[in-house]
């Protein structure tokens, strides 16, 4: 019995998964405020790509997805310096916080 080692389970066993419709409803209340005014072309996009089913359930681990300006772009356009100051950048993904141990939703 010396030999055995201790088995541990996943810290967390079971992903937490955003569906989309969660995620409309999220988005449309986030539309109400007055930061979601100045996203509004960003927050609508995703809301069309959640209802045509462009974009299904997301949890941590899936690829991030990239608007400027209401538009989908590669990671790559999104962080180009020449693009205009004042364009509208959001990343749809999952991030973990080490905080509290909670996933935090990024809306950037």
């Amino acid at each position: 019995m010396a030999d055995s080692k201790p088995v541990f389970s996943p810290a967390c066993p079971i992903p937490y998964v955003f569906q989309p419709a969660e995620r409309i409803q999220q988005l449309k209340d986030y539309l109400q405020t007055e930061w979601g005014q100045i996203q509004r072309v960003n927050a609508e996009a995703l809301i069309r790509m959640y209802e045509s089913g462009e974009l299904g359930p997301r949890q941590m681990g899936d690829p991030h997805v990239y608007l400027l300006d209401g538009k989908r772009v590669d990671k790559t356009l999104f962080e180009d310096k020449a693009m205009s100051a004042n364009s509208l950048k959001w990343i749809e993904g999952i991030y973990q916080g080490m905080t509290q141990g909670r996933g935090i939703q990024a809306i950037i």
